[in-house]
């Protein structure tokens, strides 16, 4: 199995879905408790936060590459971050590394085709639907066309992602705003949701979406591990 570099914190809840959901799908494949070879390098979120709203990511993207490097040094062959917004540095990191990010846009494209639309929404903190890091990367050269809620509501979801799911903190009330804005893309024609914020499927967890909504937390579990997998998984394509 190849060994995998994980860097949460970001929020730490979602990172601790990150290990339960790598490790569940690698002994469901084994069909014992045989576990993966992970390593976990956890930021530290308020600080992150802090340096997102003054604009500094060139500091996020040292901090990033910091741990980056660590995990490195340990032998891992890949690394993934355990969130959608942090993914807006790697452009300026990855060169500075040996190993490739697994890149959560990479997972998220591969399953959109995989169900063959061509029109999606996309939700999570202001600077993953405002900006382009993401959207760009998945709509791969305008095949996928990618859309997000109106200005204001951007902000009103970027302030229940801060304040809320960040800290674990999931209201009725919010599940509703989300849902609504849901409702808003699927009016422009949205055939399915992204959920860019790995928040919010546990916000959302066991409420059914107007429309098909993308985890990207459990997408980007299933990119890992395939990757973790996959001498395994050839060996046995090879051996059938």
């Amino acid at each position: 199995m190849k060994k995998i570099g994980l860097i949460g914190g970001t929020s730490w809840h979602s990172a601790l879905e990150y290990y339960r959901l790598i490790n569940q799908q690698t002994n469901d494949f084994f069909g014992n408790n045989t576990n993966p070879p992970l390593w976990m390098s956890n930021l530290n979120q308020q600080e992150i936060h802090h340096l997102q709203q003054e604009g500094l990511w060139n500091q996020i993207a040292e901090i990033i590459l910091a741990h980056a490097q660590k995990l490195e040094s340990v032998g891992v062959q890949a690394l993934a971050l355990c969130a959608n917004t942090p993914h807006k540095v790697v452009p300026l990191i990855q060169e500075k590394l040996l190993v490739p990010f697994l890149h959560i846009a990479d997972a998220v494209r591969a399953d959109i085709h995989f169900h063959g639309w061509t029109k999606v929404g996309l939700l999570g903190t202001r600077f993953t639907m405002k900006e382009d890091f993401l959207k760009d990367r998945i709509s791969q050269k305008n095949k996928i066309e990618v859309i997000v809620p109106e200005e204001q509501t951007q902000l009103v979801l970027h302030r229940f992602i801060a304040e809320e799911l960040s800290m674990g903190i999931f209201k009725a009330s919010t599940q509703e705003y989300f849902l609504q804005s849901i409702r808003d893309l699927r009016s422009q024609g949205a055939q399915a949701v992204i959920l860019g914020c790995t928040e919010i499927p546990l916000l959302l967890k066991d409420i059914a979406s107007p429309i098909p909504a993308m985890d990207t937390l459990k997408i980007h579990c299933d990119y890992i591990v395939r990757y973790i997998l996959e001498d395994r998984i050839i060996s046995l394509s090879h051996s059938a």
